[in-house]
């Protein structure tokens, strides 16, 4: 049962992370030139704190599952996935909030391929468990 419990929350919060700011974004980047709306800079740290959620919820299962130590290879290689798409986050909030818009857009396009690159490695990892 805390597995079910966690995995949902796992799968919730991988929505909350990728799908508040990218959706807000395909809205902002429409907006004029400026500052960013104060809303979307909050919206970037809800989606950091889903990313953290999201990292926290599936460091549980793996411990829950296997006994974190004991855990499968592919495990360990996520969680050096997540520590860089944490590190990303990180800057990514800084940006929403010191950035005007147009900086900040020019910003994101950097760092979207590195998201799509971190979602590719991530659903690989756990769907087919390489290793």
């Amino acid at each position: 049962m805390l597995y079910e419990l966690l995995l949902v929350v796992h799968l919730l919060s991988f929505v909350g992370w990728a799908g508040l700011t990218t959706g807000a974004y395909m809205v902002v980047r429409e907006a004029a030139r400026g500052d960013l709306p104060h809303s979307y800079r909050r919206l970037a740290h809800v989606q950091a704190g889903f990313a953290g959620l999201l990292f926290l919820s599936g460091l549980s299962m793996a411990v829950v599952v296997y006994g974190f130590p004991k855990s499968p290879l592919w495990i360990h290689y996520a969680l050096g996935v997540a520590l860089i798409a944490g590190i990303i986050e990180a800057i990514h909030v800084r940006a929403a909030r010191r950035y005007d818009a147009d900086r900040y857009h020019k910003f994101l396009r950097a760092l979207i391929p590195m998201w799509v690159a971190i979602v590719a490695v991530m659903l690989w990892l756990m769907v087919w468990k390489p290793f």
